[in-house]
């Protein structure tokens, strides 16, 4: 049956103010599921979801290097929008401080513009849980590692690193967004690899987040615990291996490309059952938007949205009133 629904590809989700009674479907929410809106997979996993599943080489357990592996860029935001970047500054800083334990750098030093960690409180974290709902993102401590690779990019600039051979590491390392510090589209892949998957401790959460288990499918570290926490793990490679063997399966129920697809047709489904959208959409009306033959339509609003970004459809452009 037809469908209309409302679509946030938005790092954060909607704001507060722009939740409406209406079939809502968010990317991700940056401050948890008290977020309106239905969360659904993000437009990033593939570009070839054919070649998706295609398992790869993989490098035996033992044999792979025994560092937190991570690669990514870091630039300077408002502070309202600077909590991913500073996660990432933290993340790098201990590379420095433990290169034996941390391979977390930027690929190359045009992409590794961090701001000046002293610049920012946690208030603009607060400011993100006011405006959207649900959780602050933890704000750290400054350091005097991360003042110093404030001052000195270069030396948390380590070159990049294909994502075939990031099957090379038994640990790999995953970093809130540098754009909002919400999700990053480089955990799609991680699951796949063969390797434990650490998530830094943020607020955010993606539509399969319900079904980890820390502890079991994964671990959440931060700058105070990922050192000793890779330290467990390397003492006992058992438990590593486990929790390994847990993240692939994580993509191999969750994240294959038929599980998005079910899980995408799923939420349609419930948005059309619970909004009643069959009586609406399927009958006199239904010449004006038929989707049976899944031809392409756009729907435009009577006043144009002039988002740069093209992150959200505007806030009334599903008005039931009028239907």
């Amino acid at each position: 049956g037809n469908v209309a629904y409302r679509f946030s590809a938005g790092t954060r989700g909607v704001k507060r103010s722009s939740c409406r009674p209406v079939p809502t479907a968010v990317i991700a929410k940056v401050g948890g599921h008290r977020q309106c809106g239905a969360l659904v997979p993000n437009p990033y996993f593939g570009p070839d979801l054919d070649a998706w599943d295609v398992a790869e080489d993989v490098v035996p357990f033992a044999a792979r290097s025994s560092k937190a592996l991570w690669r990514g860029n870091i630039s300077s935001r408002p502070c309202d929008k600077d909590a991913g970047n500073r996660a990432r500054l933290e993340a790098c800083a201990l590379s420095v401080e433990r290169p034996d334990l941390f391979d977390a750098y930027c690929p190359h030093v045009n992409g590794c513009a961090p701001r000046d960690p002293d610049q920012c409180d946690a208030a603009g974290e607060r400011l993100v849980a006011k405006t959207y709902g649900g959780d602050v993102f933890p704000h750290a401590s400054t350091t005097e590692s991360m003042r110093r690779a404030f001052r000195a990019p270069a030396t948390i600039a380590r070159g990049y690193v294909e994502p075939r051979k990031f099957a090379s590491s038994k640990y790999l390392l995953h970093l809130p967004g540098a754009f909002t510090g919400s999700y990053s589209r480089n955990l799609n892949g991680l699951w796949r690899r063969g390797a434990v998957v650490l998530l830094w401790a943020a607020a955010y959460t993606e539509f399969y987040f319900p079904a980890l288990e820390e502890g079991r499918t994964h671990l959440v570290v931060d700058a105070c615990s990922a050192p000793s926490v890779i330290e467990r793990l390397n003492a006992d490679p058992r438990r590593a291996e486990a929790l390994a063997a847990a993240a692939r399966a994580v993509h191999d129920s969750l994240l294959c490309a038929d599980c998005l697809a079910r899980y995408f047709a799923s939420v349609v489904n419930h948005f059309r059952r619970h909004f009643a959208l069959g009586p609406v959409l399927d009958h006199d009306r239904r010449k004006l938007a038929d989707c049976d033959q899944l031809d392409l339509l756009e729907v435009r609003g009577a006043r144009p949205w002039r988002d740069p970004y093209g992150r959200a459809l505007p806030n009334g452009h599903l008005d039931l009133r009028n239907v």
